[in-house]
């Protein structure tokens, strides 16, 4: 095939699963629950393959745009199917609770508005009720030519209101443009763009709490898989006098192996080497203090380790996060261990504050239940 999206079957990732003995994983280990999760999805889920989905390159702009809205909607259900999965599988007595419902549900405003003057950027401003003035720019996933509409609104928009309450930082997630309708040149531009405004402070930021942008106060650039590399690749179009630092998650860095054809398309270069596709084999242009969050049964992108490395090498601070999770599915208790992870990560940098509550994991404490019923019902 020569439309894929560069996952494993095109740049050949070996699946770094182990088989349990005898195909048979305990469900009484972390592990185990995530398999057996894994499995229910599979079974009854029909929207468990959607990042399957392959852009049709040689069809027209409105062939692939029904594509993309397709796989967004199908995209759109997995987190309520995630959260129905583990009720199902690993029991109904455990806090399955999203992140944007355990941290953020009622704690964060949202507001649309758009940047730049040739081209009106979307961006959604995620603003907590108590800010500490950091500000994160944040760009979604999506194989670089979807994740937006649905998808954007029901999976990365909640997470993004998480990442806000939970970190005290004011969070812009850019509606950037996607391919192949436009290079992936121009999402990174897009997101350039927002830093700019961000740092100038012609988004107004400060107005709502954010403090000017500053070596101690660092613009965060936060990415989602082909997010995480559009983030990256901005970093050379962002005025070396505004400072960054990026956190990554699982992000696609390393391209090299995808089709000639798709790299054509996405890129207009069939040299999969090239910074703008790979950039995790080049020195990057400046000193950041970079986090990654890895997954641990990642089959879809290459390990950061190579980038990382490199970031030292320009100068820079690294450190790393693994996570129990595919590069798509994780149970609720590691997607909220994931979000804290970057909300200790966003106070570090900024150099900012904020009590980190205990998170609401574990099992559910019945005689509270019973207390808090007893006490809504007006009999406590």
């Amino acid at each position: 095939m020569v439309n894929q999206t560069p996952n494993s079957d095109v740049v050949n990732l070996s699946s770094s699963e182990e088989e349990p003995q005898d195909n048979f994983t305990p469900v009484t280990t972390e592990e185990g629950k995530l398999q057996q999760l894994i499995e229910w999805l599979e079974e009854h889920v029909s929207a468990y393959s959607y990042l399957s989905e392959v852009v049709p390159l040689e069809g027209s702009d409105e062939d692939i745009r029904k594509a993309r809205d397709s796989v967004n909607d199908r995209g759109a259900r997995m987190p309520d199917a995630i959260i129905h999965g583990s009720m199902m599988v690993l029991g109904a007595a455990v806090n399955h609770s999203s992140p944007y419902l355990a941290y953020a549900d009622g704690k964060v405003e949202v507001t649309d508005t758009t940047v730049g003057e040739s081209y009106k950027i979307p961006v959604r401003i995620f603003t907590p009720h108590d800010p500490t003035g950091a500000v994160v720019v944040a760009a979604h996933g999506g194989g670089f030519w979807m994740g937006d509409g649905v998808l954007r609104e029901n999976a990365f928009g909640p997470n993004m209101a998480a990442l806000a309450a939970r970190s005290g930082s004011i969070v812009v997630d850019v509606d950037y443009r996607l391919a192949p309708e436009h290079k992936v040149s121009v999402a990174v531009e897009d997101i350039s763009t927002v830093v700019a405004a961000v740092a100038d402070d012609s988004l107004q930021l400060q107005q709502l709490g954010a403090k000017p942008i500053s070596e101690q106060n660092p613009v965060v650039l936060y990415g989602v898989s082909s997010g995480g590399h559009n983030v990256v690749s901005s970093v050379d179009q962002i005025d070396q006098d505004i400072p960054v630092s990026l956190l990554l998650v699982a992000p696609a860095l390393d391209l090299r192996g995808a089709a000639a054809v798709w790299l054509q398309a996405f890129f207009g270069t069939t040299d999969d080497s090239a910074k703008e596709v790979s950039p995790a084999a080049h020195k990057p242009s400046r000193s950041m203090r970079v986090h990654v969050q890895s997954a641990s049964r990642d089959t879809v992108v290459r390990p950061a380790t190579e980038y990382l490395k490199t970031v030292e090498e320009a100068g820079g601070k690294v450190s790393q996060t693994e996570f129990l999770a595919t590069h798509q599915i994780a149970v609720p208790k590691v997607q909220r261990e994931q979000i804290t992870d970057a909300a200790r990560f966003i106070l570090e940098v900024t150099h900012t504050s904020r009590e980190l509550p205990e998170d609401p994991a574990g099992e559910y404490d019945k005689d509270a239940i019973d207390r808090q019923n007893e006490e809504s019902w007006g009999r406590g």
